[in-house]
């Protein structure tokens, strides 16, 4: 296992040598945190909305999405670049908040 292992990190060594491979562009990440290949964006919640912001420059299409008791759910519209915008539960209260990015 340990040859296996030490052959395996060789090759990508040498591939990242001789330039053969490009790490591939990331989403940027869907639960707020920040991410150095993606729009900074924070979120958070009251008792019957949940909120986004993103404050990274730039033309990125995103929504806030919330998942509410009993059943519930509600998602924001989407908006472009860097603003903050709500989503509202249509039925119960907040219990989750994502940010979805397109």
């Amino acid at each position: 296992m340990r040859f296996r292992t030490t052959v395996a990190g060789l090759g990508i060594g040498a591939a990242l040598l001789l330039g053969g491979v490009s790490a591939p562009a990331q989403a940027a990440t869907h639960d707020g945190a920040s991410s150095a290949f993606g729009p900074s964006c924070t979120k958070g919640k009251n008792l019957t909305n949940g909120w986004g912001q993103c404050t990274t420059a730039g033309k990125y299409k995103w929504r806030v999405n919330v998942d509410c008791t009993l059943g519930g759910w509600g998602s924001s519209s989407i908006v472009t670049g860097p603003t903050r915008t709500n989503a509202y539960c249509n039925w119960g209260n907040v219990e989750y908040v994502s940010i979805e990015h397109f």
